[in-house]
């Protein structure tokens, strides 16, 4: 069994990038607060502030979480791909594609994902977090797709 994993070193690599995004959100804030500058501007940076806490707060709550829980992405042999708890077997899988603006389920975040589709219409999710690099991602989308081709030369 072969298994393809989420790299730990690129989690926490944009954990900090977050973590500098939300620090730089609260010094937003505080410089609204405490500045001599006109309302407008003050309104500005506090809004501007809210925003990065909120959005990048919620990337960094699910990279904790992605960080802590087990990194595999699927795995896979001669005859099934298991994605998660789901085992498809590869005679089932019609083609393999990317898609963007996947829910994740972790507080509304949406990612590109790899789908699989299936021959019986469903579609199983592979999510990528934001997490695969940009050299890792067609890398793995090869592979997804060698795997399916694969079962078509059996």
């Amino acid at each position: 069994m072969k298994i393809v994993n989420y790299r730990t070193t690129t989690i926490i690599g944009r954990l900090l990038i977050c973590a500098i995004f939300i620090i730089t959100g609260a010094s937003l804030i505080l410089a609204s607060i405490f500045m001599d500058a006109p309302t407008i501007r003050k309104v500005i940076s506090f809004t501007a502030g809210i925003l990065g806490i909120i959005y990048f707060g919620r990337m960094a709550i699910m990279l904790n979480i992605l960080l802590i829980r087990n990194k595999q992405m699927f795995s896979y042999n001669k005859e099934t791909l298991t994605v998660r708890d789901q085992s498809v077997k590869l005679n089932f899988i019609k083609n393999v594609e990317k898609e963007n603006n996947i829910p994740t389920g972790y507080l509304g975040i949406k990612t590109p994902a790899y789908v699989l589709n299936l021959i019986g219409g469903d579609s199983i999710y592979i999510p990528t977090y934001y997490i695969i690099s940009t050299k890792d991602y067609p890398v793995i989308l090869q592979t997804l797709k060698s795997i399916v081709s694969d079962r078509t030369k059996r």
